[in-house]
């Protein structure tokens, strides 16, 4: 047996032993979907985020994340789907659009701490290891925000295929997992490239439940349309035509995975770093809207939602405080209107609005 194989051996049982749930290998060649990736970029589908297009030339290769590059390792963690998750139904059968008439936030944001944080604690393990039998050879753990094409060598590697709601999908554990990478200089991934099967087939529930129509056609997503780039990547304020489409989703949106014949309506987790952890307060908009600076850095610094920040939090918070008419948030939508930022407070007025013709309506 090649030295290769008994390490990749190596690694596959000390990565499921670490909670892991599958391990693949892929030589680091240039990817075939880079030039997808910067039409996609040059259609404007990126958006407001600027850093994908600083950044893309970095794309083409591993090697522009770890000079010499000769091996991606990609890995995946599952973790619970959103509780509006549907059961697995028959492939190809068109599913309706779940209701969601609370507030609620993206299945992913659910657990106590960001992913980017426990996964690279999950991975030490496994870069030690990696030394341990390449001391020569340099070692870079990727969790989401170095520019590599993930999903794309997943695929290559086996892990899932690309659905077209553009997340990778796996028969095992649908999309609700998180994946990572570790790129090394070592030669692991061998001759053999376990590219995966789609199984999508005719199926276009996600395409038909996306309320903002985001996805321009299969495979394709527009981050303009998007409810998880509205309410996590963009700065600004929110167009008013734009703000009802948000619906009850105050961070991040799950839609296109909650009405996916792949994805299970919950998966067992064992890891108390993946259970969810105060969800019921993090989809309160009362609770957003109550935060100060200070509460919001003690409650939230290693969180996913550190990142977006206390006054996006709130502006999404008044949003769908608006589009439900939820009756707690009234009395600081009333407040926010006296806010210092005026984005808020125009949005405090207009949220005011929307409860004062939900009212209207119902006495007519």
């Amino acid at each position: 047996m090649l030295l290769s194989e008994i390490a990749r051996k190596q690694i596959e049982q000390f990565a499921t032993a670490h909670g892991f749930h599958s391990v693949g290998f892929v030589p680091c060649e240039n990817a075939e979907t880079f030039p997808e990736f910067c039409d996609w970029l040059d259609r404007g589908y990126a958006a407001s985020m600027g850093y994908l297009e600083k950044r893309k030339d970095a794309y083409r290769n591993p090697a522009g994340v770890l000079p010499e590059c000769r091996t991606a390792v990609l890995l995946t963690l599952p973790y619970q789907g959103h509780p509006g998750t549907k059961s697995v139904i028959k492939q190809g059968r068109k599913r309706d659009l779940p209701v969601q008439s609370e507030p609620t936030i993206g299945s992913y944001a659910a657990a106590a701490e960001d992913y980017h944080i426990w996964i690279r604690r999950k991975l030490k393990p496994l870069v030690r290891e990696l030394h341990a039998m390449f001391p020569q050879c340099q070692t870079r753990a990727v969790v989401d925000t170095a520019p590599l094409l993930e999903r794309h060598y997943a695929h290559r590697a086996g892990l899932g295929w690309i659905g077209k709601n553009t997340m990778l999908l796996n028969r095992q554990i649908g999309s609700y997992f998180f994946l990572c990478a570790i790129l090394t200089q070592a030669d692991l991934a061998g001759e053999v490239v376990r590219q995966a099967t789609s199984h999508c087939g005719t199926c276009t529930a996600c395409l038909d439940a996306c309320p903002t129509g985001a996805f321009v056609s299969p495979y394709v997503l527009d981050a303009n349309r998007c409810i998880s780039y509205w309410t996590i990547e963009h700065q600004g304020q929110v167009p008013e035509s734009v703000r009802p489409l948000l619906g009850p989703w105050i961070f991040g949106c799950d839609i296109c995975q909650m009405v996916c014949p792949w994805n299970q309506p919950t998966h067992e987790t064992t890891s108390e770093e993946i259970k969810p952890f105060a969800v019921e307060q993090k989809s309160d908009c009362s609770h957003w809207l109550s935060l100060d600076q200070e509460s919001f850095e003690r409650l939230y610094r290693n969180t996913p939602f550190w990142r977006t920040g206390l006054l996006r939090m709130q502006r999404n918070a008044l949003i769908v405080a608006a589009n439900l008419r939820v009756p707690t948030a009234y009395p600081w939508i009333q407040q926010f209107t006296n806010h210092p930022i005026q984005d808020l407070q125009e949005l405090a007025r207009w949220a005011l609005e929307q409860y004062r013709d939900a009212t209207n309506q119902e006495s007519h």
